[in-house]
């Protein structure tokens, strides 16, 4: 199947029992055992379907859903709990997440509802951002970048800033701002030279012409 998963439970041996069959059936998982650790993992790799418990201490999976559509607004999340309140099942829908799964569950169901929301994504998958100029095309969901018909690999954060500039064509940003928009926050203390490094880096591998430097403020794709 090719489809990577994220899986966060705190409760170790059901974590393990559901990583296992998601293995067998063909899935490439990732676990983690609380949002914390799994934040971490999820800002170095790429992933098609989250799945997190609901209740995790400091931060539950409500929460951590929340932090991540921060990092990935296209982020695919599955909520598994074992909780009875109808506020929880409420807060889930109103959020959107993509589905909202109780406790316990048989095997069968919960794998019909995580293909479920992979065929969703992969139905999904054809929305497009395409530049004439560049001759480049980007498939958002699946997250693949092709310049000449020819795949280009990009990071997940150059992914990110290409698709900003895609999507903002023609205006002048400041570099505090692609900051807040693509690494989803700006404190003072984040590096303002991260964006100069990686706007380098998605012109050298795409060999842009579009993106320019507006000397004291920041970039501009222009188009």
């Amino acid at each position: 199947m090719g489809y990577k998963i994220l899986f966060v439970d705190d409760e170790r041996e059901y974590q393990d029992f559901i990583g296992e069959i998601l293995t067998h059936e063909g899935y490439e998982v990732v676990k983690a055992s609380n949002a914390t650790e799994g934040l971490e993992i999820f800002k170095t790799d790429i992933f098609d379907l989250v799945i997190t418990d609901l209740k995790m201490g400091a931060i539950d999976g409500l929460q951590f859903f929340s932090l991540l559509r921060r990092l990935d607004p296209l982020v695919r999340v599955i909520v598994l709990t074992g909780s009875n309140h109808d506020n929880d099942e409420i807060r889930g829908l109103e959020m959107m997440v993509n589905d909202y799964v109780k406790k316990p569950v048989s095997i069968e169901v919960l794998l019909t509802r995580i293909a479920r929301v992979l065929r969703e994504q992969q139905q999904a998958g054809s929305d497009k951002l395409m530049s004439l100029t560049e001759n480049i095309v980007v498939e958002i969901l699946p997250r693949k970048v092709f310049r000449n018909d020819e795949a280009v690999d990009l990071t997940k954060k150059e992914f990110d800033l290409l698709v900003f500039f895609l999507q903002n064509r023609n205006i002048v940003h400041s570099r505090e701002a692609i900051l807040h928009e693509v690494w989803r926050h700006y404190d003072g203390f984040v590096d303002l030279r991260s964006v100069d490094t990686h706007v380098k880096k998605i012109r050298a591998k795409l060999h842009l012409t579009s993106i320019y430097s507006v000397r004291g403020v920041g970039y501009e794709w222009v188009e």
